[in-house]
């Protein structure tokens, strides 16, 4: 580690307080102004480069246009040819949004509002003035010791990009889970990717969990590429309809299907609180802060009282199915609220009571219509509407069948229109385990016949040509097929499916899984149909161990961070075309020079660990990085 300095020009260097991949920071004491200072500094090695000078003082003096409460102030920037290249901010007395959540635990969905509403609000200023910050994360939001939110680190994490069009060919440092799946995939970022990590830190702050999870960090970001999170309302029920509503659209894995910029999230997240009559969000959040258990207790008082009485009014206005969603939150904050209980009781014996009438009125209709079935009704031989075997035929190129679970769909009997329900939206709600979501079946009544038995659907040719090969397909849910790996491409599966819609999804460990919707008509057109698909290659994972941590990596000429960093997060790479598998030249530097070159393979969605030794690097042969 490198000693530490006494002076860095008008600043006096008290202690270190931080170190990352791209600069070490100082608590430092401004003796012209008598202040305390936070002082970053570009580590020595990108400090030799002259483009990435060049690169740092644009980025220090975009960033130094932001002037915003909730947004760390910048207060000097040096970028000298025989001196450090450095930024001075203002210093921050307290800790970091993740370490004080962790610690108190207090995850509450309106609380969570509230963080993300200021969050939203320095993202947008900076958005503004057309700056990404592409690293947000609980870790790089600062809570002073006046309850204030404080971001930081807006700037550094582009430096080494800001030529490349904001794509992957950075540095990606730090937690993968805040990521936003088109900067894994290399693609161009705008706004939406920090609208995207915004919504992961909204969704951590209301159920005290990460959106995108694994045992490993490829894991995690196999489940941000395939766009994988569970239902936050099944993590946390005190989660609201609403709120879960922006926490999808924030997190969607399309860039077109999220909230354009932070602004345009603003307004979504304040209307989750305006009934609530929460106007001073930095009275109520500084509150908290200084007293998270107090503050807590209270709000979900005073949102328990919102919700029963909204809920009663809803039920006044006939509005069933909302007043449920107010009951059933509430219940999940109060379990044993008595009063509560007894509306949703009532709420569903009224019910049973309607659908009781409902029934036996059907029974005697269905009774009546029998009768004349059964004088007017030709018979039909058993079989007689039998359209051939439903087997499906073998499959080609060496896709084979699972027989097991997978069957064709039929067509039931039709139920007839179902009668009007002001709870339309929630039409299973009370409803019987065993007829749930099934329209075609009233209890007790059964309209069953030898020769009216159901008629399954026509079924048609269906062919489906993956690039790369498949390892499994499956259809509605089950596994239809299993790919033979010596068609290495363009594998092929071949079957007969029953007209309708299905959802198919086709499956390979080294690269994201394909699912889309097949539609197949009655009326096919001739020679059946063709889907082609192409599947994406998952980012490779490298790390590199070894006893020289403090070594520089560069992957491909670009920097991406120290080696130690790599085996906390290691570094992304990602495929080209169709290849899984690629070579990737890589440079390491120790801090006094010595330099390693190798050339390394790397496959999707695989990890590979670089083993190197102080004593494979050549000694220094002079200029800067590469």
């Amino acid at each position: 580690m490198d000693s530490l300095p006494e002076q860095i020009s008008k600043y006096r260097v008290m202690e270190e307080v931080g170190r990352g991949g791209m600069a070490v920071v100082y608590r430092g004491y401004d003796q012209t102004l008598e202040r305390q200072v936070a002082i970053k500094v570009l580590h020595a090695h990108l400090a030799t480069d002259a483009d990435s000078r060049t690169r740092f003082q644009r980025e220090a003096r975009a960033v130094a246009r932001l002037r915003h409460p909730h947004i760390i102030e910048i207060f000097d920037f040096a970028d000298q040819e025989d001196g450090p290249s450095y930024i001075v901010t203002e210093f921050i007395e307290g800790e970091t949004l993740k370490s004080f959540m962790e610690k108190h635990k207090a995850f509450f969905p309106e609380i969570a509002v509230m963080i993300a509403i200021q969050l939203c609000e320095a993202v947008g200023h900076a958005h503004s003035l057309q700056i990404i910050h592409r690293d947000l994360k609980p870790e790089n939001v600062m809570v002073d010791r006046h309850g204030a939110l404080k971001l930081m680190d807006f700037g550094i994490a582009k430096v080494l990009d800001h030529e490349q069009h904001m794509t992957l060919t950075g540095s990606i440092l730090g937690s993968p889970a805040h990521m936003a799946p088109e900067l894994l995939e290399g693609k161009e970022l705008d706004f939406r990717s920090d609208v995207f990590s915004i919504g992961t830190v909204l969704y951590w702050l209301a159920t005290g969990q990460l959106p995108f999870t694994g045992k490993n960090p490829h894991q995690v970001l196999k489940a941000i590429l395939e766009g994988r999170f569970p239902d936050p309302r099944k993590v946390n029920p005190a989660i609201g309809e609403p709120l879960a509503a922006v926490i999808s659209r924030a997190l969607a894995h399309d860039p077109q299907d999220r909230y354009p910029s932070a602004s345009a999230m603003l307004s979504s997240l304040h209307e989750l609180l305006a009934d609530l009559d929460i106007s001073d969000i930095d009275s109520e959040l500084r509150y908290f802060f200084s007293e998270p258990s107090t503050y807590t207790r209270k709000l979900k008082q005073k949102v328990e009282e919102f919700l029963l009485r909204r809920g009663q009014q809803r039920l006044l206005q006939k509005k069933t199915a909302l007043a449920l969603q107010d009951f059933d939150r509430l219940l999940a904050m109060d379990p044993e609220n008595s009063q509560v209980l007894a509306l949703v009781e009532n709420i569903h014996r009224s019910r049973r009571l309607a659908r009781s009438i409902a029934v036996g009125s059907a029974a005697i209709g269905a009774a009546g219509l029998l009768a004349v079935a059964i004088v007017f009704w030709p018979r039909i031989p058993p079989g007689a509407l039998d359209g051939g075997s439903i087997a499906a035929p073998p499959a080609a190129d060496g896709a084979k069948i699972d027989d097991a679970g997978w069957e064709p769909a039929v067509a039931p009997a039709d139920p007839g229109p179902a009668p009007a329900d002001e709870n339309a939206a929630d039409p299973d709600r009370g409803r019987p385990a065993d007829t749930a979501g099934d329209p075609g079946r009233v209890a007790g009544v059964h309209h069953r016949d030898a020769g009216a038995a159901d008629v399954p659907l026509p079924r048609h040719p269906v062919r489906i040509v993956s690039e790369p090969y498949f390892e499994r397909i499956l259809i509605d849910g089950k596994i239809a097929a299993h790919a033979d790996r010596s068609n290495a491409f363009g594998q092929i599966f071949e079957s007969a499916l029953p007209a309708g819609r299905h959802t198919v999804s086709l499956q390979r460990q080294s690269c994201q899984d394909d699912e889309f919707e097949v539609l197949v008509p009655r009326t096919p057109p001739p020679g059946g149909l063709e889907f082609r698909r192409q599947l994406r290659f998952l980012p490779a994972m490298v790390s590199i161990d070894g006893d020289v941590p403090e070594a520089a990596v560069w992957v491909d000429g670009v920097f991406k961070g120290k080696a130690r960093d790599s085996l906390l997060s290691p570094i992304v790479v990602t495929m080209e075309g169709r290849q899984g598998r690629r070579r990737v030249k890589m440079r390491l530097e120790t801090p006094d020079g010595r330099r390693l070159d190798r050339e390394v393979q790397v496959e999707a969605g695989a990890s590979t660990r670089v083993e190197v030794r102080s004593s494979d690097f050549a000694a220094p042969a002079g200029g800067g990085a590469p």
